[in-house]
């Protein structure tokens, strides 16, 4: 009787396979997509789930029916772009993302970081066609190139950044960290081991910022993360004041014989017309006008807006101005090769005049830009009144003072030219006096 059990139970277990057999083969004949479909299903039901660093993601190939492209996580963001692992097994899939997960982000990583990185090396080159660069002077642009080389690069390397669009409002304020703490390369190159000052770091925000107002302007970023980021505070304790030197000290120097011809002229410039350096860098003789009878230097560039302006011009320093540029051919821009030792020669050389040493000069942060900060300070103490001195060093002024000395109507041409004469007043009196 066992043995009658057995032998039917295996009949009834042989007609079942051959029933799921036929079954199967029926749908696979039929139906064969939706048998793949059902198997991916089952697959990765079945699959027990694990981080892996990655997602595979099915694609209907026309050739080859699915393939299975894998998305990366790097720092715990997913990358953008899609890897194809060439099969439409998904296990395979599977090695084939696990065997070549770094080299595929290393690969992505570097052809990234070479557009970006490459694009802020170029930023601020000479040669740049940029126009927010151009409108640059050349100390700032040299400045601004150096910062974005020197600090913000290494920091965004640091921060494995490989996107513009990665950088948030955060990252910049994480950057302005970065720097106060002083962890990264100098200007000089050279690591630096001392913090910098909150002031200093707001000055290496400039450049950034300007890249930022470009790739806004272009389209390249959605937002504008610079704009957000708010100045660090500055102690007033860590600003060192501009010295300059008192207003008698310089009666008569202008009047004594130097012995370098360029540097009295770049002095008298700056201590009697309070121009700043890159303008002087871009005076001409059709540049120098007359209005009544005064002369003055027509800046057609400045820094800002308000720095297009008309400077009083003393006939004794367009003297000087004239017989330098005849002597040394000079037809276009007549200081337009003074680089920054020039000043700094020139500073030197009014301090000799003056019997003032260099450590006195280095105590009192006395600088050749000091001459601009001699001139308002002379101007104000002689009353000279109604904020002129603001028109004339290209500072912004109210609206009505800067109608009334409009100096393309004829009223606004007489009173330029009547505080023109009485700047001239007070630089005879208190300058260019003989002692």
């Amino acid at each position: 009787m066992s043995r009658l059990a057995a032998k039917i139970k295996q009949i009834g277990a042989d007609n079942q396979n051959v029933y799921t057999d036929t079954i199967k083969y029926f749908f696979l004949s039929n139906f064969p997509k939706t048998v793949q479909a059902l198997k991916m299903i089952d697959t990765e039901n079945m699959t027990p789930k694990r981080r892996k660093g990655f997602n595979l993601v099915p694609r209907e190939s026309k050739k080859n029916g699915i393939i299975y492209y894998a998305r990366f996580s790097y720092n715990g963001k997913m990358l953008p772009t899609k890897f194809n692992t060439h099969t439409g097994d998904i296990l395979q899939a599977e090695q084939y993302a696990i065997k070549n997960k770094e080299r595929l982000i290393e690969q992505y990583l570097s052809k990234k970081d070479g557009r970006i990185y490459k694009f802020l090396t170029d930023f601020y080159k000479k040669e740049s066609s940029i126009p927010e660069v151009k409108l640059l002077s050349e100390r700032n642009r040299r400045d601004y190139e150096r910062i974005t080389l020197n600090y913000f690069i290494p920091f965004l390397q640091s921060e494995r950044i490989i996107d513009f669009n990665q950088i948030k409002k955060t990252s910049l304020t994480k950057y302005q960290d970065f720097a106060l703490s002083g962890k990264i390369k100098n200007l000089n190159g050279k690591n630096a081991d001392i913090p910098i000052k909150p002031q200093t770091v707001v000055n290496y925000m400039k450049p950034v910022k300007k890249i930022f107002v470009y790739l806004s302007r272009k389209g390249e970023i959605s937002d504008n993360a610079a704009e957000l980021v708010r100045r660090l505070p500055v102690n007033v304790k860590d600003i060192k004041p501009r010295g300059c030197y008192e207003l008698d000290m310089l009666k008569g120097v202008f009047n004594k014989r130097w012995k370098d011809d360029l540097s009295v002229l770049l002095c008298a410039i700056i201590y009697t017309t309070g121009m700043r350096n890159s303008e002087i860098r871009r005076i001409s003789l059709e540049d120098i006008v007359k209005i009544g009878n005064c002369r003055f230097i027509r800046i057609k560039e400045s820094k800002t807006t308000n720095g297009v302006r008309q400077v009083p011009l003393h006939d004794f320093v367009y003297r000087k101005m004239l017989v330098w540029a005849q002597k040394n051919e000079r037809t276009s821009f007549i200081f337009g090769d003074c680089k920054e030792e020039k000043f700094i020669h020139a500073n030197a050389c009014l301090a000799r005049m003056l019997n003032i040493n260099q450590e006195q000069l280095k105590a009192e942060n006395i600088t050749f830009y000091s001459g601009r900060h001699f001139y308002k300070t002379l101007l104000s103490a002689e009353g000279l009144g109604e904020n002129i001195e603001e028109i004339f060093m290209g500072h912004k002024v109210g609206a009505n003072v800067k109608q009334s000395y409009n100096h393309r109507d004829k009223q606004g041409k007489e009173r330029l030219a009547k505080k023109a004469k009485h700047v001239f007043t007070i630089l005879d009196r208190c300058v260019f006096v003989k002692l």
